[in-house]
């Protein structure tokens, strides 16, 4: 059984378009085209393809046509922005239900459930990008279009590179096919990645993502995708000047190691003359110090600083993010913050995170393993009570390790592990998603279970507060 299209066609989008459905014909489709111009009209004898060449905003015409047919589909590819309006609102005219695609070039805010917009700038752009070095290709046509199938091309120097197919652990995702030389290779396991393949990947979506940074080398931008600057806030009047120090040494440590573009020291309420004299021999090319004498507000100065500072990492000392007013401010910056403990950030040998039955975990996943990459640690997950939930999440981190050739320590606790880390780690950076279970915590909330609610519990350590992207 057919099934009939209408066409309402003008212009020359409208012209390549009717010349790509008679190139990709198919039996099962007839094709009922209202054109006007007669230059867009391809050469063919089809009698699956009807031509009508009159006004395609001509009500009366179209609804001679609907009264003898019954269409399945609308497709309007017209010319300019009123044509198109007067198109769609005489169809539904004619009928309520029935499908239109419309390609918009305009952005047509249409009140209606029955039809597609295909926003030509989108697609153009998406086609430009497409072509872009270092960006992932997706299929927008073909499967479900949200990223379960992609292309990339992999580079020299690619831990990819030279690698056999069957060395490459492929969970969630597989490697379909390899384009070589403009030749087609279905792979086998002992089939070896050259450089300048181009890989086609089939999987979930999102670690689709993260198989891409692998390919391409793009472990180590934190703080990016947040921003490129490292922003300390130190308030003279809350702290005693070693934990002042303390703060000073571990951002410096920080943006040594992390790809970062510049340091920036903010110092509020400026008392000590001597802890001044310390913090002006780290001014330098890449460490800005900014000193406020004018006692303004913390909050404006923050504001002010990071308005056009583009910062990716917000550095505070464990007493003042115990705050909770400060806490939620600085939730609401949507920024990734560090709490300094007073310990040597050198020493850090382990990443810690504590499952929970938080989703975000997972989202927060790929900055994990960047972080633990640019500062060389060992991310160790620790478990209590086995669960068939935590194995999913377990699950996604070992796949991540796999992809990013990033070995994780699994530790199963048998008492709480607030209480495990207190007695057996000596120095480690805690891990958390800056979730509102973070930000909204009480201290003195004794039946709380929450890990991230608990983080408090363990501020005798570093932590890093990453928040959902």
């Amino acid at each position: 059984m057919q099934t009939d299209v209408l066409i309402l066609a003008d212009g020359i989008v409208a012209k390549h378009l009717l010349k790509r459905i008679v190139k990709n014909y198919v039996s099962q489709n007839r094709y009922y085209i209202v054109y006007q111009d007669s230059s867009i009209k391809p050469e063919i004898d089809n009698e699956n393809f009807i031509f009508y060449q009159f006004d395609p905003t001509s009500f009366v015409k179209l609804s001679t046509l609907f009264q003898s047919k019954k269409f399945k589909e609308v497709v309007i590819v017209l010319g300019n922005k009123i044509d198109t309006i007067a198109s769609f609102e005489n169809i539904r005219k004619l009928d309520r239900t029935i499908n239109i695609v419309i390609l918009d070039r305009w952005d047509l805010q249409l009140e209606d459930n029955n039809y597609v917009a295909l926003n030509a700038n989108e697609i153009l752009a998406n086609r430009v990008v497409d072509h872009l070095p270092n960006v992932p290709v997706i299929a927008q046509n073909v499967g479900l279009g949200y990223g379960e199938i992609m292309e990339v091309l992999v580079p020299f120097g690619s831990s990819y590179v030279y690698r056999h197919i069957g060395s490459i652990e492929q969970k969630n995702w597989k490697i379909a096919a390899i384009y070589r030389n403009n030749r087609l290779l279905l792979p086998t396991a002992s089939t070896m990645i050259w450089p300048n393949d181009l890989l086609l990947l089939i999987g979930e979506p999102t670690v689709l993502k993260e198989v891409f940074k692998s390919i391409k080398q793009e472990v180590g931008q934190f703080p990016l995708p947040f921003g490129i600057n490292i922003y300390l806030f130190i308030d003279m009047e809350e702290l005693d000047e070693e934990s002042m120090r303390r703060m000073v040494m571990a951002a410096v440590f920080l943006h040594a190691r992390m790809n970062d573009k510049k340091l920036i020291i903010r110092i509020a309420n400026p008392n000590r003359f001597s802890f001044l004299e310390f913090i002006k021999r780290y001014d330098d090319n890449d460490i800005e110090i900014r000193i406020d004498y004018k006692n303004q507000k913390r909050e404006y100065l923050i504001e002010s600083d990071l308005k056009n500072a583009k910062v990716g990492l917000f550095v505070t000392h464990a007493a003042m993010f115990i705050q909770r007013d400060f806490r939620k401010y600085l939730y609401n910056l949507h920024i990734p913050v560090f709490s300094i403990a007073n310990k040597p950030l050198e020493n850090l040998k382990n990443a810690g995170l504590i499952l929970s039955k938080n989703k975000n975990l997972e989202q927060i996943s790929s900055i994990v393993f960047d972080i633990a990459i640019q500062l060389k640690l060992t991310i160790k997950i620790y478990e209590y009570n086995e669960e068939e939930y935590y194995k999913e999440i377990i699950d996604h981190f070992q796949n991540l390790a796999n992809i990013f050739s990033k070995p994780i320590m699994i530790t199963k606790c048998k008492i709480n592990p607030i209480r495990k880390i207190r007695q057996e780690e000596e120095n480690i950076l805690m891990v958390y998603p800056f979730n509102k279970r973070v930000a909204k915590a009480k201290i003195f909330n004794i039946f709380c279970t929450e890990p991230e609610a608990l983080f408090h519990k363990l501020n005798m350590y570093h932590q890093i507060f990453i928040p959902q992207l």
